[in-house]
């Protein structure tokens, strides 16, 4: 027969539904496949069956008897709150009904044998079947209900794969597993041995290891787990695929909804195997055992621990004591050596503190002389210069230098004679400096030359303030203009060699960080006059350093406990004169 491009387009290549007649080859087809299900002799109507030879009268008792092993008494009832069940189910959605409920096993479910099924099929068959029906005189208006029968006992009883996936995703199994925090050690074995228990039916190995109890074998617990965290699994999902593959047009798009329900079954799959190593890993948490076997092993491995740190420390204790022994005896020579030694370095020490105390002495001794008589001088910037060259004396000579010096100044009354006696002293000193000078010569001269070319007069300085007020910052190549006014206006240039730039740059800076100003009795070169409260005399300058002393820098009311005790001086002028002290020692340095 052929087949036009119209009929093509309305039906495509799907198989059209047939009528069947109550006549004919398909009446006969069906009825002898219900008697083959059921076991019953085909004859007269097919004759090579594989029951049609005849039936004896044994064999039909034998068949007749019920089977001992069935479980009749969890078999669902078949009365009239079936029927209306049975009535309800929709026959076009045969995929979303309870196949055990239909065929009257929602209490045995997975649990029913085979045996069982066929049964309940055969009896539901017997009672239910439209022909039975009408040969027992009951017209139904209805016959498709009969269809969900036949599609449960396709689903789970003629084949064990699709019994297989439909137990898979069996509604009234129970996926829930026990919260962590609701298990302990009291409840650990009555909440999860059921579940366990009811997991286990998704093994493919068996017979599946329990759980035990608390006084299980430690090899028991651990086959356990290791059946468990290494659980396989036959559940899968193709039950619940959306899309029917059969139903595609053509390969491409069969292929397509294979490949969707090929992903959603692992995605299932995935989360299975996600809830059963939860389940596994709660058990192993909490498991009193493990936790008893883990204390266990670890004191084994403390004690294993403890012998071997025991067989070490006795071995390393007989190295220590020949250690010790051969120690002491060199100990005792050696204690002699350092008792000798100490007592060497406790004499140098005393000399050193009597040399040190006797410096102290004549520093001391040095300072008062020049305070009690003024610093031989009146004029406040010769005084500072005296109290300089005092300072450096005190710092650069020796004791016995110091002693003959301050016995030569209180020899002495007037105070030329004893100003040339102190320079008469520090001449000798560089002098004697020098002899000892050999290979640096030549390198000293140069330093000094260095410093006698960065000295600065109160000349230069004063000019050096002029100039920067005159050339304000922002003047272009300011340093250098101010440079060339310091050389262009010092009265006394003659043996001065000229300011550099970089000269001038450095003193700026010191001059800034001192806060250095001329004393009162002179002027600068604008004709004003400096404040008092920077002309110290030699009292103010003694009182000054003796509070510095005495009040440390961690104190926070420092400078106004000092400016309370010079007395004459206010807080900011004394950290002005400290500030100077402290420059005028690191240039010196």
């Amino acid at each position: 027969m052929t087949t036009g491009n119209l009929q093509v387009a309305i039906y495509g290549f799907t198989a059209r539904s047939r009528a069947f007649e109550p006549a004919g080859i398909c009446y006969e087809t069906r009825l002898i496949r219900d008697k083959l299900t059921l076991g019953h002799c085909t004859l007269p109507i097919y004759k090579n069956s594989p029951v049609a030879k005849p039936v004896t009268e044994q064999q039909r008792k034998k068949s007749s008897e019920e089977p001992a092993e069935l479980r009749k008494d969890l078999f669902d009832a078949d009365n009239e709150k079936y029927e209306k069940y049975l009535m309800k189910l929709d026959p076009n959605d045969c995929k979303n009904q309870d196949h055990y409920k239909v065929l009257g096993l929602s209490k045995l479910r997975w649990q029913a044998t085979s045996d069982e099924i066929r049964f309940c099929y055969r009896q539901k068959v017997l009672k239910h079947h439209p022909d039975k029906k009408k040969h027992r005189g009951i017209v139904m208006e209805k016959e498709e209900y009969f269809t969900c029968i036949t599609k449960a006992y396709e689903q789970v009883g003629m084949s064990d794969v699709k019994r297989q996936a439909f137990d898979s995703v069996d509604h009234k199994f129970n996926d829930i597993i026990p919260n962590e925090k609701s298990i302990n050690h009291n409840n650990f074995y009555n909440e999860l041995a059921p579940v366990f228990q009811l997991n286990s039916r998704w093994s493919n190995i068996k017979p599946v290891p329990e759980l035990g109890k608390s006084d299980a074998t430690r090899e028991d617990v651990e086959n356990f787990y290791d059946f468990w965290f290494n659980f396989q699994s036959w559940r899968e999902f193709s039950y619940l695929d959306e899309e029917d593959k059969e139903r595609g047009e053509d390969r491409y798009e069969r292929r397509e909804m294979e490949k969707q329900n090929k992903a959603e079954r692992e995605r299932r799959r995935k989360e299975e195997a996600k809830r059963i190593r939860k389940l596994v890993d709660i058990a192993y948490a909490k498991d009193p055992r493990i936790i008893k076997f883990k204390k266990e092993q670890q004191a084994k491995k403390d004690k294993a621990k403890e012998d071997k740190q025991r067989a070490i420390r006795e071995k390393q204790e007989a190295i220590d004591r020949e250690k010790r022994e051969k120690e002491e005896a060199e100990a005792k020579q050696k204690e002699e050596a350092d008792r000798k030694a100490k007592e060497e370095r406790e004499r140098e020490k005393k000399e050193r503190d009597i040399a040190k105390k006797a410096m102290s002495q004549q520093r001391k001794r040095l300072k008062k002389l020049a305070d009690e008589a003024g610093h031989w001088t009146e004029n406040p910037r010769d005084k500072l210069t005296e109290m300089e060259r005092i300072e450096r004396i005190c710092i650069g000579f020796t004791v016995d230098q110091l002693r003959e010096l301050c016995e030569k100044v209180e020899s002495l009354s007037i105070a030329s004679e004893i100003q040339t006696a102190l320079t008469d002293a520090e001449i000798l000193k560089k002098e004697a400096a020098g002899a000892k000078v050999t290979i640096t010569e030549d390198k000293n001269k140069e330093n000094e030359k260095q410093a006698d070319k960065e000295t600065w007069t109160s000349e230069e300085i004063q000019l050096l303030v002029k100039a920067s007020n005159t050339f304000p910052p922002g003047t272009v190549e300011r340093w250098v203009q101010i440079a060339d006014y310091i050389n262009e206006h010092r009265k006394d240039s003659t043996g001065l060699p000229p300011k550099t730039e970089k000269q001038v740059i450095k003193q700026c800076k010191a001059v800034q960080t001192m806060n250095v100003k001329l004393p009162s009795t002179t002027q600068n070169q604008l004709g004003t006059a400096l404040p008092d409260e920077d002309v110290w005399s030699a009292t103010e300058q003694k009182t000054l350093e003796d509070a510095i002393k005495k009040h440390k820098s961690s104190d926070p009311e420092r400078w106004e406990k000092i400016s309370t005790e010079v007395g004459t001086k206010s807080k900011k002028a004394c950290i002005r004169r400290f500030k100077y002290l402290v420059q005028m020692v690191k240039n010196k340095k």
